[in-house]
């Protein structure tokens, strides 16, 4: 039976409401998720695990939007000698409140929050390592490159993102190594029912002539290359350097060829910690523009002490020749605002200057970030946002997590937009 919570979440001007909202939206989710379960089951090489999470989000906005979830996961790997490895893992979404939200499957004019009902076979994945330092592998994926800035898993929704691939990995030095993947396939967020066709029920059936959007589509088709490495021989520094040629045949327009450096510091004097790291990449996107030559930033320094961190960041996702940077197999939630509204760069192009403050003590952990976003190409201000994690930790399998979001418009393209996430998480 899905949920019956009716609680709508004032605006933050109105503390007392809003924290008697939260309370409801915990008092609800305890009452109502399923029971998670403790499950490691190992028979000679062979592991079964079970792991689960349970979600309520809301969202205050122009339409309000409210939906629960719950995701359960079977991960079984086997060791069959000593090179060949199999990894089986089988996702269920159950979801409570679908006629409060639209989720990219399905529309009915509310705010999108894409968690889809059902099973997935989330990967399925054959490895062969004929000498320690190398491994090929074939099949279904969970594929996360560095901070997932251009390819990650987006597995903060309950269906995470996988591709159906085939590479290596090659290991050298003490901690450094090479990887390829060849994608003929993106399993996308929004489930494998969102096929080209829209249901005649869906809010946008007209609007879009009956077809889905690319955005919203549950497979996107690929003939794409990835080449990541990472050079990580020192206790204070590491780099990053990626090839992507990303040819998406499902979506030409986000084809791109992209090349790309990060480097990335931490050190530490006593109780001081500093940190830094720079990144720069170009990108081509021939399908839409032969001749535009695109640019990314991302720059930032901090600092810690003790049970505190803070931290300035300036990411520049650059326009040129009315085309933007994008990033399409990215983990996009994680980026640049909870509050979701840039998982699309514009045509403007995008600047994000963040302060990011992190506080750490057992078991709870408090992260802070405060986003000004501003248009590239004439550095004009969008809007800004606030994002605040509470994440309690409450032993190595279980957490608890309280995100919030608010962002506030600057222009008539954008809308505030007010988000509550509650999630709880079993070992996943």
């Amino acid at each position: 039976m899905s949920p019956s919570f009716t609680t709508v979440t004032p605006k933050i001007g109105n503390p007392l409401t809003f924290v008697l909202g939260l309370i409801a939206i915990i008092v609800t989710l305890l009452s109502t998720s399923q029971p998670v379960l403790a499950l490691e089951y190992e028979y000679g090489n062979h592991t079964l695990e079970f792991s689960s999470r349970s979600r309520i989000a809301h969202i205050n906005a122009d339409k309000n939007a409210r939906a629960a979830s719950v995701l359960l996961r079977l991960n079984a790997t086997s060791e069959w000698n000593t090179q060949f490895s199999t990894l089986f893992e089988i996702d269920h979404v159950t979801l409570g409140w679908k006629d409060k939200f639209s989720n990219g499957e399905h529309f009915n004019g509310k705010p999108v929050i894409p968690d889809t009902a059902g099973n997935d076979l989330n990967q399925a994945l054959l490895r062969y390592t004929p000498v320690n330092t190398l491994t090929f592998t074939l099949g279904r994926e969970a594929v996360n490159f560095g901070n997932e800035r251009f390819v990650g898993t987006n597995g903060f929704w309950q269906n995470e993102q996988t591709l159906d691939t085939t590479g290596f990995k090659y290991e050298f030095g003490s901690a450094s190594s090479v990887v390829y993947r060849y994608v003929d396939n993106a399993n996308r967020i929004n489930g494998q029912d969102a096929g080209k066709k829209l249901s005649p029920s869906d809010s946008n059936f007209v609007a879009n002539n009956g077809v889905r959007p690319a955005p919203f589509l549950g497979d996107h088709d690929h003939n794409t290359h990835l080449l990541f490495a990472e050079l990580n021989e020192s206790d204070f520094s590491k780099i990053h350097a990626y090839y992507f040629h990303m040819d998406i045949k499902d979506a030409k327009a986000l084809s791109n060829q992209t090349l790309g450096i990060r480097y990335e510091y931490k050190g530490r004097w006593h109780k001081l910690r500093t940190l830094a790291h720079g990144e720069f990449a170009l990108q081509q996107r021939t399908e839409v523009n032969n001749n535009a030559n695109l640019q990314y930033h991302d720059i930032g320094v901090g600092m810690g002490y003790r049970t505190n961190e803070m931290s300035v960041n300036y990411q520049r996702l650059a326009e040129n020749d009315g085309i933007s940077f994008v990033t399409p197999l990215a983990s996009l939630h994680d980026k640049n605002g909870w509050a979701d509204k840039f998982l699309a760069t514009p045509n403007t192009g995008l600047r994000d200057y963040k302060l990011h403050y992190i506080w750490r003590k057992n078991p709870l952990k408090i992260d802070a970030r405060y986003h000004v976003f501003h248009t590239d190409n004439s550095d004009s201000k969008i809007g800004e946002e606030l994002d605040i994690d509470l994440i309690l930790k409450l032993n190595r399998g279980n957490t608890i997590l309280l995100r919030y979001a608010d962002f506030i418009a600057h222009t008539d393209n954008h809308s505030d937009d007010q988000r509550v996430f509650l999630m709880y998480t079993h070992n996943l």
